[in-house]
């Protein structure tokens, strides 16, 4: 963590700096390689750099909502329908599509991550050897379905980055924009289960934030040599996933809590999904844009 934030730290001083030059005039050029000419003189330092950003930033959301962790204890129901709204959005509007571009079998994929998510929120509620397990099980079945999505999200941006240094910067962008609002969610989701401040920070941000430069890690030897396709239903997998948990454990907060927090907090969620989809869409189709990438690796690897 510590060797992370000094790392994303140094290079925005390094980039302040060659900014300055640049309106100076000492360079004629403001191409994104002269401003951080050595994090993105290839592509494995840029994958490695915008995916640590974005754990960067989940950090920063998780040290703003652990201040007042006794808030977001108490209003963990709200925070669930806002992740429920968040997820929801996500999924719908840019996971599944993209999932389903793989083939017909990433459909069933998808329905099979669907009950893959029901499978193990029901085997904690049985498990768990808690006073509670059900309150408990609504905060790590989320927890778990974030990581997996997570991880897949390094993976899959490390793959941009190997067709092209322009699109996989533009690919990351939403990617660090919903880090931040991710994070500070599972916090409180886990903060609502009953788990302490410092175990719910450590583990919201293992699940939101490292897993992400961990994804980019594992995938950069394979990045030219893996099947496409497995990625793919993978994916179609960590929708599916997502798609359970949005409308099972954090959609269900909607009977206990009265319609005049409930729906607002819904719909919040659906907005910040919605805003991060249109600030990103300029720059690429949508948040994981990585179809075209897919496509171009089959054909490499056939």
């Amino acid at each position: 963590m510590a060797f992370e934030i000094y790392f994303i730290l140094f290079y925005i001083g390094r980039g302040y700096y060659n900014i300055k030059r640049i309106e100076r005039g000492a360079t004629r050029t403001t191409a994104r390689s002269e401003i951080f000419p050595d994090v993105f003189s290839t592509p494995v330092l840029a994958t490695l750099f915008l995916t640590s950003l974005a754990a960067f930033i989940a950090a920063l959301g998780l040290i703003t909502v652990a201040i007042r962790s006794d808030w977001s204890q108490k209003y963990g129901p709200v925070f669930a329908l806002v992740a429920s709204g968040l997820l929801l959005t996500m999924v719908i509007t840019h996971l599944a599509p993209e999932a389903l571009a793989a083939g017909p079998l990433a459909a069933y994929l998808m329905l099979g991550g669907f009950f893959l998510g029901l499978f193990v929120h029901d085997i904690l509620r049985t498990l768990l050897p808690v006073p509670d397990p059900r309150t408990l099980a609504a905060g790590i079945t989320p927890l778990i379905a974030i990581a997996i999505h997570s991880f897949l999200d390094g993976m899959i941006y490390t793959i941009s980055f190997s067709r092209g240094m322009d699109t996989g910067v533009y690919a990351t962008l939403g990617l660090v924009m919903h880090e931040f609002p991710e994070a500070i969610i599972t916090f409180a989701l886990l903060r609502a289960a009953g788990i302490s401040n410092r175990l719910s920070f450590i583990l919201a941000f293992l699940a939101a934030g490292l897993t992400t430069p961990l994804g980019t890690i594992v995938m950069i030897p394979l990045a030219y040599t893996v099947d496409p396709d497995i990625l793919s239903y993978l994916f179609a997998v960590s929708a599916g996933l997502l798609l359970f948990v949005s409308t099972g454990p954090l959609m269900a907060h909607m009977q206990s809590e009265h319609p005049i927090r409930s729906v607002p907090a819904l719909g919040f969620g659906i907005a910040i999904a919605l805003i991060v989809g249109i600030l990103s869409a300029p720059h690429l189709g949508h948040d994981h844009a990585f179809d075209q990438h897919l496509i171009d690796a089959r054909h490499t690897h056939d």
